[in-house]
């Protein structure tokens, strides 16, 4: 459902000597561009826009074409441009979407008093930040960049409970394939679809990070806290981008274990096979010596036994072979 809504404030907030003042709230765009012209400072959220709106921020904010192209398509990588009056940040926040992780696009353009946010579905990202200015008064002394921060760093922690929730995963398909409760048939593809999912949200952070390196650069980052929290910022993400690394590992040695183990029950089947053909490998020669060698052989190679006691002879010979080869690959624990 398309929906503006606006945050509006007097120039004055941004001074450290004004304590009170009011928060005008969901302007319509009329007013909003009166207040624009008087020099309030403003933060616009838009929501599932239409043509006609994002027309209308184009037009009155001045933004390049470049720009409208990105916010009118909604398949763009992470990005950063710069213009002389204005800066156009893209970012994603990640979140789970039918067992597949997935990003929802999150445009930020941030002037000297204007903050935009434009996006195509919900987002507790933007929704979070723009909660704390609209009820925290005395943020707006930070200025928008401030506000620009906690949206950042609102969707780099929704990296965490998406990791959290993977790695338990993998441990606990680690854990149940060492003591066997299940084999690497049953977790293969569970294992496969988180490893997937984790190289989503490494394909999806990648861009941010080199985004939040180009900002640390951006001189209208002039003062020091907000400089300071971008750089913490950008270490977090690093930090972030590390944990999808060490996912990856661990979901690579949970599909390396599988095979080890597959492996291994299929060097013990051959195994198993060897072993009873040894056993059976006398009695084969056995029965084959003594085949034809029974009274109904010719001279001279006939033995001085009837069928009956030929037979029970070499019997007992087969039995006595069998079970000596038993005892003796037992005794070598090969059985």
């Amino acid at each position: 459902m398309t929906m503006i809504r606006s945050l509006v404030a007097p120039i004055t907030c941004l001074d450290e000597g004004d304590q009170e003042f009011v928060l005008r709230r969901n302007l319509p765009q009329e007013k909003l561009e009166a207040a624009y012209n008087d020099g309030d400072v403003m933060w616009i959220d838009v929501v599932d826009p239409v043509d006609d709106e994002l027309e209308w921020i184009g037009q009155f904010f001045q933004l390049s074409p470049s720009v409208m192209e990105d916010l009118y398509r909604a398949d763009r990588r992470p990005s950063l441009l710069v213009y002389p009056s204005y800066i156009f940040l893209s970012l994603f926040e990640p979140h789970n979407h039918q067992l597949k992780a997935a990003g929802k696009e999150i445009h930020c353009i941030i002037g000297e008093r204007f903050l935009l946010t434009v996006r195509t579905s919900d987002s507790e990202t933007v929704e979070q930040a723009y909660d704390r200015a609209a009820k925290d008064l005395e943020s707006w002394k930070r200025g928008l960049e401030y506000f620009l921060y906690l949206t950042c760093q609102n969707a780099i922690d929704a990296y965490y409970p998406l990791l959290d929730r993977m790695s338990n995963q993998l441990n606990q398909y680690e854990e149940r394939l060492m003591d066997g409760t299940l084999n690497g048939k049953q977790i293969r593809q569970p294992v496969y679809r988180v490893k997937q999912q984790l190289i989503a949200l490494r394909q999806m952070i990648a861009p941010q990070r080199e985004v939040l390196s180009n900002m640390l650069g951006e001189v209208r980052l002039s003062e020091d806290e907000i400089r300071d929290l971008f750089r913490h910022l950008y270490e977090r993400l690093l930090r972030v981008y590390d944990l999808i690394d060490a996912q990856r590992d661990l979901a690579g040695d949970v599909l390396n274990m599988m095979e080890n183990q597959e492996s291994k029950r299929m060097v013990d089947a051959v195994n198993r096979l060897t072993i009873f053909s040894m056993i059976f490998l006398p009695l084969t020669f056995f029965s084959g010596l003594f085949e034809l060698n029974f009274v109904t052989t010719p001279e001279p190679v006939a033995l001085p036994f009837s069928g009956r006691t030929m037979f029970m002879l070499v019997l007992s010979m087969m039995i006595i072979s069998a079970g000596g080869m038993y005892l003796f690959l037992k005794r070598r624990g090969w059985l």
